[in-house]
């Protein structure tokens, strides 16, 4: 009887991860884990592609709810929130943020965006306040506009630019 319990302890020890640590077991786990959330060209490339087109699907879709803000924040934001997670398909989640926050521009944008976008969903699912969900469509649009443009070399320089000549230029008209 003793063996029999002893064999069955061993055997629930096993699959719960009780008992001592083993190195050997820890290796094995860890290998075990790495393995099953590697993914191959193909899965990546498909997860990437599902992600996109829901993104783009939902983001195209949702201006079908204009007229019903807190519907269209929810559609708006899961589209965005698609489209950010593709990209974790090529280069995975931890590099993912650590590109989203890897200088002070592109930080800031990324929190900013981030922060609207579940903003927009809190407001959206749990308020349900129509009223609050336009400003935070409006900040996270601006923040996603923001954002990208953070990947794309000199692009935020050049839209403040152009943004304060657009400024002066009006200055001038005024005052002619």
């Amino acid at each position: 009887m003793a063996e029999l319990f002893g064999r069955v302890k061993d055997h629930w020890n096993g699959i719960i991860g009780a008992g001592e640590n083993d190195p050997e077991q820890e290796e094995s786990l860890l290998a075990r884990f790495t393995e099953a959330t590697t993914l191959t060209r193909t899965q990546r490339l498909n997860g990437f592609a599902v992600c996109v087109l829901l993104g783009a699907l939902l983001t195209l879709v949702a201006p079908a709810f204009i007229l019903r803000p807190s519907k269209f924040a929810v559609v708006y934001s899961l589209g965005n929130l698609l489209s950010l997670g593709s990209t974790m398909f090529f280069v995975g989640p931890s590099k993912q943020l650590s590109n989203m926050f890897s200088n002070r521009d592109r930080s800031i944008a990324a929190s900013i965006f981030l922060l609207s976008m579940f903003l927009t969903l809190y407001v959206a699912l749990h308020l349900h306040s129509a009223l609050l969900a336009i400003p935070c469509i409006v900040i996270q649009t601006l923040a996603l506009f923001w954002y990208i443009l953070g990947y794309i070399p000199w692009a935020q320089g050049m839209v403040l630019r152009m943004l304060g000549r657009a400024g002066e230029s009006d200055e001038v008209s005024i005052l002619l």
